[in-house]
């Protein structure tokens, strides 16, 4: 088992839009989410201990399918790790909740290192063409709330063809609004409206070998449903093997060993025994060996392989 610094939890199944190419979109599992399902405040409390992660540096609120603050009992789960004395993430599309609720927000958070990473793709309502369903006014509301009460953001701006005019004005629309950075992503999604993304071009050297950048981040992830696996990148075929929708896969092949979705949630284990279980250990051996596709397709060694910059 790695050493566990950085820890993602994914709290809901439940999203407010729909950004054109997330997996939640595109699944046969999007029939799936948006339900109540979640990581009870509860279950939280009996498998998060402090003392079980000694060496905790980040607790990051960012799944691969849900959107955090919609959980009911957001507040209460993040003062349950509030005396970790780890810094704390949240990542957001802002659109949820009022000015009132993003205002506590700040306050609770303002003692505790921590950072809310607002996704908005657009100094306007640009950012509404790929964040369907999103409104940027009250995002605009929420995030000016947020940092009026001393909380401490960073604006994500995801680059396309249709916005990318304003990658540098967001530079100083952010800097006016008291954001501290800017996170450009240049991402492989397609444009929504050119089906062409904007991207640098990106030199990779090949070779036979896996180098997980979880492990090398010491870093875990624990999706809605209570399953900890080792990435986010394994989610999308984590909740598909949870609908009922196998497939002829070799994660699927090594879930069906060892008991399949009961050896990694958290409903019969603690987060070590997972970690130090069967499947877990069957993962890693694989990247040496024969690789689960989706560890191949992300972390097969190689040079350069960065599609972020962060400025301000």
């Amino acid at each position: 088992m790695w050493k566990v610094e950085w820890i993602d939890i994914e709290l809901t199944s439940f999203c407010n839009i729909h950004c054109e190419g997330c997996f939640r979109e595109l699944s046969e599992y999007a029939d799936k989410v948006n339900n109540t399902e979640k990581l009870s405040l509860a279950t939280i409390k009996q498998r998060f201990k402090k003392e079980d992660f000694p060496d905790i540096k980040i607790i990051n609120f960012c799944g691969s399918v849900d959107e955090p603050t919609s959980h009911p009992e957001f507040f209460d789960i993040i003062n349950h790790f509030s005396s970790w004395n780890a810094h704390i993430n949240i990542a957001t599309n802002g659109s949820l909740r009022t000015e009132k609720w993003w205002t506590k927000l700040a306050e609770i958070l303002k003692p505790i290192s921590h950072r809310v990473t607002w996704g908005v793709d657009g100094t306007d309502k640009t950012s509404e063409i790929y964040r369907r369903g999103s409104k940027f006014d009250k995002v605009e509301k929420n995030y000016r709330a947020f940092n009026k009460s001393g909380g401490q953001s960073t604006w994500q701006f995801i680059v396309f063809e249709h916005n990318q005019h304003q990658e540098q004005e967001v530079k100083v629309k952010a800097l006016e609004e008291g954001f501290r950075n800017v996170k450009y992503i240049y991402s492989h999604r397609k444009d929504v409206q050119n089906k062409n993304i904007t991207h640098k071009k990106v030199e990779r050297e090949e070779t036979l070998t896996v180098q997980c950048k979880y492990e090398a981040q010491n870093r875990i992830f624990v999706n809605h449903r209570g399953n900890v696996i080792p990435c986010c990148h394994l989610n999308a075929e984590m909740l598909e093997y949870s609908a009922g929708r196998e497939k002829n896969t070799k994660f699927t092949e090594i879930l069906n060993e060892n008991q399949g979705e009961e050896a990694v949630n958290l409903k019969n284990h603690e987060i070590k025994e997972v970690m130090n279980g069967e499947v877990w250990k069957s993962i890693a051996d694989s990247w040496s060996n024969e690789p689960i596709s989706k560890c191949w397709k992300t972390c097969k060694k190689r040079q350069h392989d960065t599609f972020v910059k962060e400025s301000l």
